[in-house]
């Protein structure tokens, strides 16, 4: 089924073709017209027929391209009173000024086809009012053989209506170009690509038809003006159509636009009545909306897989703390008891068999050797994770880690809760490992060791006054605690120079409940 619009514009271009062979024939017969006015007369009218059926082809759902073809129709009609038929002629009289306020409607309603203020509808009508209107004042009032309705032959009165109508229309497209004139100022910068040459041929044709009617015809420059005027003229429906071209416009358009990029919808667009969108602005605003679309589909992709990889390093660390609790248990109940069964048994042999001396001091320097085995293991499980650090948790680890090391600490221990099993052993490694990182080679007996909770973050921070020089590049444990503490969503950083060093971790907090 056609569109509504499709079936008018149909006829129009019917009735605009047929009228326009018509009113070539007739001017020149009429013979009082110039090749170059009846050449350019016509062009203008098959061009304004023209661009009307390429403007509703490009937007059918706008009623632009109706008035633009419309224009041509009203420009051939004109012409018909070059006729010598009686009827015809009768019926032409009325609309010798027909284009003026189509051409007012065209103006006002481009580029979306319609009228968007009561002004702009008051307007248009008392165009179409005053020019029908003096029309037929001017009919009634002829003293013309061929006006089939004169009722009175009143030169003077005919002439009354004829300048009337001519200042009617000067007053129209006085006002019809001031509106164009402030939209032009006030509007934004696609309005301003649309109207910019339909402003600009209006105003060429304005001034050079006022500076030939003001020369008078006697003027040398009023003929030539009057040919800029028709070039103008001619050129106008071009700009119309290159505006609708151009533009996005009308509801159902801006409705029905939907922004892609590879197949996805984007956004859909919803008309602004103070803002015509042009193509390229469409096409800008599709390339921005898909950058846009992009750029968070890699982002949310990004922090998915950031999460991921947070979450993998937290289980390795879990992984890696449950590994050495079962190495220490391990070590405890298996190598250790056996360590130390084996020297009761050779105590007990030491003591109750007679052996020669020399056996005896070798039995004796085998205890000996067993037990220095059981402390180096000891210590060895302890440093894998402290007993003490299970079962009374973080500050009293820290506590017994400071009595064990051969130097003076002073720790300073804010109110710190039971923590994750994770958190706790990662304090209690930073704060180890940069104690021992100060024993050997900070060339110092005073370390500070700092312990708080801080809103949601544990922070653990140790300090010597010693050489300094800690590069956390230049060793292992700096750099594995680093990625420890990292791993649980933290920091660690080093602050070094002649006069000492500081390491200082922020791990955030993840408490549990203590046991009872």
């Amino acid at each position: 089924m056609q569109h509504p619009r499709t079936v008018v514009l149909t006829g129009l271009l019917s009735l605009g073709f047929g009228l326009g062979v018509t009113a070539l024939t007739l001017k020149v017969a009429d013979g009082s017209h110039s090749a170059l006015d009846t050449a350019l007369s016509t062009t203008t009218g098959f061009l304004f027929l023209l661009a009307g059926a390429v403007a509703h082809v490009r937007r059918p759902a706008n009623a632009i391209g109706v008035l633009i073809a419309l224009v041509g129709v009203a420009l051939f009609l004109e012409d018909l009173q070059f006729t010598a038929n009686p009827v015809l002629y009768t019926l032409a009289v009325p609309l010798r000024a027909a284009s003026s306020p189509v051409i007012a409607h065209l103006v006002l309603a481009f580029p979306h086809g319609g009228l968007r203020s009561r002004w702009e509808r008051l307007l248009v009508a008392a165009s179409y009012l005053v020019v029908l209107g003096l029309g037929v004042l001017g009919l009634l009032f002829s003293d013309d053989p061929r006006d089939l309705l004169a009722i009175s032959a009143d030169h003077d009165g005919h002439g009354l209506a004829d300048r009337v109508l001519g200042l009617a229309a000067a007053v129209i497209s006085a006002g019809v170009l001031v509106v164009l004139l402030y939209r032009w100022l006030t509007g934004r910068l696609p309005q301003r690509r649309l109207l910019s040459p339909v402003i600009a041929i209006a105003l060429v044709g304005a001034a050079t038809s006022a500076a030939g009617t003001a020369l008078g015809d006697a003027s040398p420059l009023s003929e030539p003006l009057l040919g800029i005027y028709r070039i103008a003229f001619c050129l106008w429906p071009l700009a119309f159509l290159a505006g609708v071209l151009r533009a996005r416009v009308g509801n159902a358009e801006m409705i029905r636009l939907l922004l892609e990029r590879d197949g996805t919808g984007l956004a859909a667009l919803v008309q602004d009545d103070e803002v015509w969108k042009d193509s390229r602005s469409i096409d800008a605003l599709n390339a921005a909306a898909g950058l846009v679309l992009d750029n968070q589909r890699l982002t949310a992709e990004l922090e998915q897989r950031l999460a991921e990889v947070r979450a993998s390093r937290a289980r390795l660390v879990a992984a890696g703390d449950e590994e050495r609790r079962r190495l220490e248990r391990d070590l405890h109940d298996g190598a250790q008891q056996r360590l130390v069964s084996v020297v009761l048994l050779l105590r007990m042999a030491n003591r109750r068999a007679e052996l020669p001396p020399a056996v005896g001091e070798l039995l004796t320097s085998t205890v000996d050797e067993l037990q220095t085995a059981i402390t180096e293991l000891r210590e060895l499980a302890r440093g894998i994770r402290p007993a003490i650090l299970t079962e009374a948790g973080l500050v009293a680890a820290v506590r017994s880690l400071a009595d064990r090391v051969p130097m003076e600490v002073a720790l300073t221990v804010g109110t710190v809760p039971r923590l994750d099993a994770a958190v706790e052993a990662t304090a209690y490694y930073v704060t180890s490992e940069a104690l021992t990182n100060t024993l050997k080679h900070a060339r110092t007996g005073h370390a500070d060791v700092r312990i708080a909770v801080a809103g949601a973050q544990l922070r653990v921070e140790v300090t010597d006054r010693g050489v300094g020089g800690a590069d956390p590049a230049g060793g292992s444990g700096l750099a594995g605690l680093r990625d420890r503490v990292q791993a649980l969503g933290g920091d660690l950083c080093v602050e070094t120079s002649g006069e000492g060093t500081t390491i200082r971790a922020v791990i955030p907090l993840a408490t549990r409940p203590e046991t009872p």
